[in-house]
């Protein structure tokens, strides 16, 4: 299939596995790093499950199974009710990679996605993107990238609803009290839109596809439940 050579693409797989999401995900940083095609920005949610990062402490998920990944962070949950998002884009064409500054400009994202619903998100000590919930912080999303020869993949996790914070009650999230996890009630396809217009303001525009147009999901079901 042709692509726009000047846009990136933004696709909605719905609900999809944990591992065969993470297949993708390292097809389609190939893809990119090839020049097959342009970045690409996935929506989507996962079944249930637990992932830890490069620093994670096993003090924070005792007695959890869990999956093992290459992302920054320690101990997640993914669940329905969540709106995952994963940028995978070239956000270096030389040697140098300036990955701390690529994570702020997602975090800037996230947070004027949330505050175009009336959620003054922010910033602080702790990981992640915050609101005040009744005068209280609550932690709204997650973040844990990933950097392979200058393109990035991993990324952000939102909580939408209730049932996304539920999932976090065996784990001690990225070190902290379960307690602190919060969720934003906006509209799944609303906000979908809102971040990707916002992506489109920092890292240029994108054209939207179906999930079959994606070059490694072409003729084959990739939302499909988790296998033992």
């Amino acid at each position: 299939m042709d692509y726009p050579c000047t846009s990136n693409l933004a696709v909605d797989l719905g609900r999809i596995d944990y591992s065969a999401c993470l297949d993708l995900q390292r097809f389609l940083v190939g893809q990119v790093r090839s020049g097959q095609i342009p970045g690409v920005l996935l929506f989507l949610e996962h079944y249930p499950v637990y992932t830890i990062g490069r620093k994670a402490d096993p003090n924070n998920y005792p007695m959890v199974e869990v999956i093992k990944t290459d992302r920054g962070g320690d101990v997640t949950y993914h669940g329905p009710g969540q709106l995952v998002i994963y940028p995978i884009l070239r956000i270096a064409s030389g040697d140098r990679i300036d990955v701390r500054g690529f994570v702020h400009q997602i975090e800037d994202i996230m947070m004027d996605s949330l505050k175009a619903y009336g959620y003054p998100a922010a910033v602080g000590d702790e990981p992640g993107i915050w609101i005040q919930v009744e005068g209280e912080s609550k932690k709204v999303a997650s973040i844990g990238m990933a950097i392979d020869h200058g393109i990035s993949y991993h990324g952000i996790a939102i909580n939408l609803a209730p049932e996304a914070i539920s999932g976090f009650e065996r784990i001690r999230p990225c070190g902290l009290n379960p307690d602190v996890m919060g969720y934003a009630g906006i509209p799944r396809s609303d906000l979908i839109k809102t971040i990707t217009e916002n992506f489109s303001l920092r890292f240029g525009p994108f054209h939207a596809i179906g999930q079959d147009e994606l070059p490694s999901m072409q003729g084959r079901n990739i939302s499909q439940e988790p296998t033992d």
